[in-house]
């Protein structure tokens, strides 16, 4: 089978990923070629600059499925550090005698190889496959992953759902605390990242809902980052206290959708003022979006 293809990181699958694959589906029927996606196991800069890597926002499995969700089936995940010694022309040469490519789709800010060459350097064919340019996104100055993330990193978690074209997830296990969520009313699932390059919003308090894995269904909660200051600090903690719930799920896989931001993490005077406070978070919680 011969393919159009366009190759990136796409973390996060935002809006403008999938207008990518929008435009790479509809060449694809007028080209009479498969549309391809070509991601990474790993941002490139783990390889090039570990120092610099940001927290991902999809890891591998999650992004592949996304992305099949929008629409392209064959989602390839290569391993950076096994092509980032390539130029664009060798580069170009595995995806057409290793994939079948004829056509690759370009941003206009796209940089491929280990010389940097965008798709104007490239000319309109290169090694086999021949390069066509992206239409921009309308309206897409200012969203990329980067500022998707630097929104989560504040806790802004409605402006990355805006951009996301849905609410963050946050993929973990249930794991065993210091349960003392429970000895005041409300008892919290602790969640470890299964990543532990995840991204996790920043400190504060928010709506959520909790997928287990295989449940039909979510489950409503509430959901604190940050470090418990009330009872002493704990160290950063992902709690999430589900309503009307009462089920034994340490050890469970869990995907958290983070719907809205309810208010900063805070010291109270004292147990009861918490008590009080979780009892409004919870009823806010209730009626989020």
């Amino acid at each position: 089978m011969k393919y159009i293809a366009a190759v990136g990181m796409f973390d996060g699958v935002h809006l403008g990923h999938r207008f990518v694959v929008e435009q790479l589906c509809r060449e694809a029927a007028a080209r009479g070629l498969a549309p391809m996606l070509i991601t990474f196991r790993s941002h490139p800069l783990e390889t090039l600059r570990p120092e610099l890597a940001p927290a991902i926002l999809t890891e591998v499995d999650f992004r592949r499925q996304l992305l099949r969700e929008a629409g392209v089936e064959r989602v390839e995940v290569l391993d950076f550090d096994r092509v980032c010694r390539l130029t664009a022309t060798e580069f170009l040469s595995v995806l057409h005698h290793d994939f079948g490519v004829e056509v690759l789709m370009m941003g206009f800010n796209n940089h491929i190889g280990s010389d940097r060459q965008s798709a104007a350097s490239l000319g309109s064919h290169c090694a086999g496959v021949d390069i066509i340019l992206l239409p921009p996104y309308p309206g897409s100055e200012g969203l990329c992953s980067s500022a998707t993330r630097r929104a989560l990193a504040e806790g802004r978690v409605a402006d990355a759902r805006t951009m996301l074209g849905r609410p963050y997830s946050l993929r973990g296990t249930v794991v065993h605390g210091k349960q003392l969520g429970r000895t005041l009313g409300f008892p919290t699932a602790n969640i470890s990242p299964a990543s532990p390059s995840a991204l996790v919003p920043g400190s504060g308090v928010y709506a959520a809902d909790v997928h287990i894995h295989g449940d039909h269904t979510p489950h409503r909660a509430m959901l604190n980052v940050g470090q418990c200051p009330t009872v002493g600090g704990c160290g950063t903690t992902i709690e999430a206290h589900i309503i009307d719930f009462d089920r034994d799920i340490y050890g469970r896989e869990v995907t958290v959708d983070f719907l809205t931001r309810l208010r900063d993490e805070q010291q109270f005077a004292g147990l009861d003022e918490l008590k009080a406070q979780l009892a409004l978070d919870r009823l806010a919680a209730i009626s989020a979006k």
